[in-house]
Order: structure tokens, then sequence, then C-alpha cells
């Protein structure tokens, strides 16, 4: 028996880790060292349409983020977005590519030149080049805590030759694969070779709630999960919430589920600050709360500002000296919350928001929060409110999807859509320390999970005996 992940959605991430990225990250960190069978990584190739291999050193550095590759000049992966010249001849899509995407080819043929000749002399140079031909963002995202760099690569410098599949292989998808490989292409290699594929499955909610996505992101990851439905072996799921949420939504679709396996995920609780770290310019020991979350509709950050305008008139927010932090990059469709936060009367006084924080920041900031709050519309699970128990921090979150659950007893739970309710608690807990005291302590009580354990189980999930199997 072999297991094989695939690290796709990881090598094309740039910047600090989002949630789904963290799980992978940790996940395949944990196969990396995983000694209950034979292991291989792989990358999906846009072009040829097959699994390439990836050695256990690039595997390392793909895992670490110390690698990304820009993929934004080869061809739709699933094929559904596909432009005029993706069909065109390799050789003359190329040359075109040679042209309109000249700035991104040299950044990434400067990585892999530092990649490979990390001692060269003539590094400096070309690192010097590369500085000049990237955007601000893009200087940022390759900037790392230690004052080392990211190298942005192409595809070959990360992939070898095509992944021959093979009887035995356990084959675990746990990317954005919805967008980043062709699961009908992965399905016939694995139905050819006897091989089973397995999918982590996080949630279904652009299904459920399409106006918090673009349409064609919807369009694109509709197709994909009604494909794995009928393609992947197992799934692998992470909440009862969300194990629910497919049952349903095959039942609607008179879908023959898959194999349904459920592991919740782990808690980043073991991060530590540096010795040294200090808190942004601003923030003070206990003196603000705290919001991770990418800032998405989805997460809601509208009602806290609603709630936080609220708090500053009636002068609750000038007698604690309380500040409000939002900690997270922009995703998807967030003009709107966007243009409402930077044109909000407190932004950039009491209302804080911080981009791209670093792991040993981010620490920090749970660490010497006043409390922390998560008022989600709806989740498959939940990292952010984990974390925050994990750190002993008394927290009020939502009853959005699978909160309440992975939240369980440790934490307040309310309603997202109710605002009146999250002004009231959130003023009591600012007025008066001794009203969240209770929470503290639970929270204190609260017994995370470590990404080991999560990523071994889950990896014990993915090569556990198919009931085929067991039969035969």
């Amino acid at each position: 028996m072999r297991l094989v992940v695939d690290l796709t959605s990881m090598v094309r991430w740039l910047g600090p880790p989002v949630g789904l990225v963290r799980v992978q990250r940790h996940y395949g960190a944990t196969a990396a060292a995983f000694k209950a069978c034979e292991l291989a990584f792989t990358v999906f190739d846009p072009i040829e349409r097959v699994l390439r291999q990836v050695s256990p050193e690039i595997a390392a550095e793909i895992i670490a983020g110390d690698i990304s590759c820009d993929m934004s000049f080869y061809p739709d992966p699933a094929r559904i977005k596909m432009r005029l010249y993706d069909r065109w001849p390799s050789w003359a899509r190329q040359s075109l590519m040679a042209i309109v995407k000249a700035r991104r080819i040299l950044i990434t043929e400067i990585g892999a030149f530092g990649r490979h000749n990390p001692d060269s002399g003539f590094l400096r140079f070309l690192e010097r080049i590369e500085n000049w031909l990237m955007k601000g963002n893009e200087r940022r995202l390759v900037a790392r805590d230690d004052g080392s760099r990211v190298r942005i690569v192409p595809l070959r410098t990360v992939a070898g030759s095509k992944y021959r599949l093979a009887s035995g292989d356990h084959l675990l998808l746990m990317n954005n694969d919805w967008a980043h490989t062709d699961i009908e292409a992965i399905s016939r290699e694995c139905r050819s070779a006897g091989a089973k594929l397995i999918v982590l499955l996080n949630d279904i909610i652009p299904i459920q709630f399409p106006e918090w996505y673009k349409p064609h992101d919807v369009k694109r990851f509709t197709h994909y999960v009604n494909l794995a439905l009928g393609l992947a072996d197992r799934f692998i799921l992470t909440s009862r919430r969300v194990t629910a949420d497919i049952e349903q939504y095959a039942a609607k679709l008179g879908t023959h589920l898959p194999e349904l396996r459920h592991v919740p995920l782990g808690c980043d609780s073991a991060r530590k600050s540096k010795s040294d770290g200090r808190l942004p310019d601003g923030l003070e020991t206990g003196r603000y709360i705290l919001f991770v979350s990418t800032i998405e509709p989805r997460k809601n950050h509208s009602l806290l500002m609603d709630v936080w305008r609220r708090l500053v008139l009636d002068g609750t927010v000038a007698h604690s000296g309380m500040k409000l932090v939002f900690v997270g990059r922009s995703g998807w469709m967030v003009d709107d919350v966007l243009a409402k936060l930077h044109s909000h009367p407190d932004y950039g006084k009491s209302l804080v928001h911080l981009d791209n924080v670093d792991d040993g920041t981010l620490s920090l900031l749970y660490r010497n929060s006043a409390f922390c709050v998560y008022p989600s519309i709806y989740e498959g699970y939940g990292l952010p409110p984990v974390e925050a128990l994990a750190y002993g921090k008394a927290l009020i979150a939502s009853t959005g999807g699978a909160i309440p659950e992975v939240v369980g007893p440790f934490g307040l739970c309310l309603d997202p859509l109710d605002v009146e309710g999250w002004e009231n608690a959130m003023r009591r807990w600012i007025s008066s320390p001794e009203a969240r005291a209770s929470y503290e302590a639970k929270a204190g009580e609260f017994v995370a999970r470590s990404w080991e354990q999560a990523g071994r189980e889950t990896l014990e999930a993915a090569l556990a005996p198919f009931m085929d199997e067991v039969q035969a």
C-alpha cells in the first residue's frame, strides 16, 4: 500500500497561509513524517493533464512555503474557463506567453536559478532585477520573517516525470482542487490503475450560499463536487455539520455517496511568539478585541463594524480604551465590505485592520488580546475560534454551521444576525472583565487536538480498508 499526497494547491500559494492552506501544510508535514506505509508526493500538470512526481526534498520546500509556482500562464486545470489561446498548440501558446507574461516569466526564471544556485555570486544581481520586476504586493508576499524570500519558480522546477499510479495506491486530494486539478482526469488514472481516490472535503458552502461567491467560482465548485460524488472512493469530512450537509445535498441530487469518514481538524496553539516580539504599533496588552479571518462577506465583518460604531457612540470604547482588531487578508467579493471598513468613522483609530500577519505576530496578538470574537454566518469547521480557545481566550462566536459543534461549551455562541445580542454581549465583556471571567476559565479547560494527531488520523482514514476490500 502506498499513500500519494497531491501538493498542487500548496505549490500555487504565495504569502502567509489562510485556513485551508494551513490545513494542507500541517497534513503535508505529517505525511512527510508518516512511517506506516510507502509515501509519494505529486503535483498536477495542467498542460499534459497528468500527475507528476515531486521529490521529498522539493515536497518539504513546498510544504514549508519556501517555493511557489506561478501558474497564471498555464491553461485552466479543470477546463471550465478556457481562454482562446489555451486551445492553441503548445509552442504557439508559449510564444504568446513570452510576450504578454514576460515580467512574470522572468521572475520565475530568476526564482529557478536561485533555487538551484543558492550560493552563486550572480544571484544577488538577479535578485535586484527580480525586486525591480515585482509589484509592491508581490515583494511583501515573498518576504519572510527571517529575511529570506520565497522563490517563485516555474512548474518544471518542482514537477518530475509522470507519476504512474498503481494498484494499492491511495491518492489523497486535500487541495482547493476544484480550481487547481482535473478530478476527471485523475479519476480515470485511478480507475485504470486500480488505485483509490480519497478527497478531503472541507465544506460545500459555495453550493449552499452562492451569493457569497463569484458566479464562475460557484459553477466550478458545484461541477467539482458533483463529479467528486461519483468519482471519489471516500470523502474525509471535518465536522458532523459538513457530513450532514453533504448527505442532504446528495439526497437532493439522488446521487450515491462515496464512503464517508469524519476527522476533526487540529489547532495551531503550539505556535510560539518570538521572545523579543512586540505588538503592532498602537495596540496594548488587554486593550483590544481580536477577530482573525479572511475578509469576505460570509465572515460577517459588517456586523462587528455596526456593533463597534454603537459602542463608540455610547462611550463604551472611549471609557475602556479598547480597540477592535481585524486580522486577515482580503478574499473575494469584498468590495462592499472593504468600502464600509475604509469609510468607517473609527477606521484607523479604534478599528484596526492588519494584513499579511506572520505566525509570530499572530501568536502575540492572540496571547495579549482581551478576548476574541468570531461572528461568521456559516462555517464547515472554524479554525480561528478553536485557536482562540486553545490560547485560553474568552470567546464570543456565532451559531453558524459547525461553529457550536467545535466550540462546544467553552465559548458563548450567538446568532450571527443578532446585532443587538452581539452589542450587549460585547459591551458587558468590555465594561466588566469579570463578566467574561467564567468563559476565560472554560477556555482554560479546553483541550486542543494537535495538528499531528489530526493529520495522523486523516492519513489513517485515507489508508483504511474499503468495503470491497473487507468483503474480499
